[in-house]
């Protein structure tokens, strides 16, 4: 894969708001790089209801806080509102592959016993990698990294993407275009990050998008920030996003791993020439901008 013409890029999210966590990334590939991204969307949102309160007259005045009503009507809600969310960041296709989304926990063997079913989830992203942009396949996938502290929903994603990578690797086909894999952090992390618990999630190289970039060379146009807070805004139902992304998930860089899962040097080089000419095409002085 050479950076020359456009990327095709599949993104993989555990919630309907998970991609909040990479918009600036996101928005430059689709209105800098003209790349093409689709995204699938693992669980049906039904479980974030705790914070729905405050929409409620936005939805009809349903009783979103009621849990019972909330699992009836989030999951069409939350679609609609990555829907809203995706058209801002410039995504083409959305799959929704509405796996249970029944309540917090860390624990990934949990999540993936009570509450996914496993070897579907497998099959669907082979197929979506295969079919989903028709015969040209993704250049690269995005998800979510692996962490022992994050919600066992967004390790989950992270790992079964990996595991799909891995068995069409083995199945060695010549035809079929198997896309590079990063992994992006929901945290601030300031080592580099080990997932001891499964050998796939073992990563390489890191990569961050500054998110004080501006989004043009004019003085006056604010940087990404502003469109992490135009995606934020679209998901009314979770109340708690806003102030969770103004705080506990604030930072001024995203941060993206390599995983040793791709196992080839002409991959790595081909994500390094990605960010750095991200940053030169940010860097308005140079008049390296698009």
């Amino acid at each position: 894969m050479m950076i020359g013409f456009a990327l095709t890029v599949l993104v993989i999210i555990a919630h309907p708001d998970d991609e909040t966590l990479f918009s600036g990334f996101l928005h430059a590939l689709t209105h800098k790089l003209n790349a093409t991204v689709d995204l699938v969307c693992i669980t049906n949102g039904e479980g974030g209801f705790q914070h729905s309160a405050p929409s409620e007259s936005i939805y009809g005045n349903l009783q979103l806080s009621n849990e019972t009503i909330a699992r009836q009507h989030l999951p069409r809600i939350r679609k609609q509102e990555l829907f809203a969310s995706g058209k801002i960041l410039g995504i083409r296709k959305l799959f929704f592959y509405d796996q249970l989304d029944l309540e917090y926990d860390r624990n990934v063997d949990n999540v993936l016993l009570y509450q996914w079913d496993k070897e579907w989830i497998i099959q669907s992203l082979e197929r979506t990698i295969q079919i989903g942009n028709g015969q040209y396949g993704y250049d690269l996938m995005l998800i979510m990294l692996p962490n022992t502290q994050s919600h066992g929903h967004h390790t989950a994603s992270g790992l079964l993407a990996l595991e799909t990578i891995k068995r069409l690797q083995e199945k060695k086909s010549t035809t079929m275009k198997i896309p590079i894999v990063i992994g992006g952090s929901e945290f601030v992390l300031t080592d580099q990050p080990i997932y001891s618990l499964n050998h796939l999630a073992e990563i390489s190289g890191e990569f961050r998008f500054n998110r004080k970039w501006k989004l043009s060379k004019s003085s006056d146009i604010p940087d990404y920030n502003m469109i992490l807070l135009w995606i934020c805004s679209e998901h009314k139902s979770q109340g708690g996003l806003i102030p969770e992304t103004l705080n506990i998930l604030s930072r001024e860089n995203e941060q993206y791993f390599y995983f040793t899962l791709n196992h080839n040097s002409q991959s790595f080089q081909t994500i390094d020439t990605l960010f750095k000419r991200l940053v030169d095409m940010h860097d308005y002085d140079s008049g390296s901008m698009l």
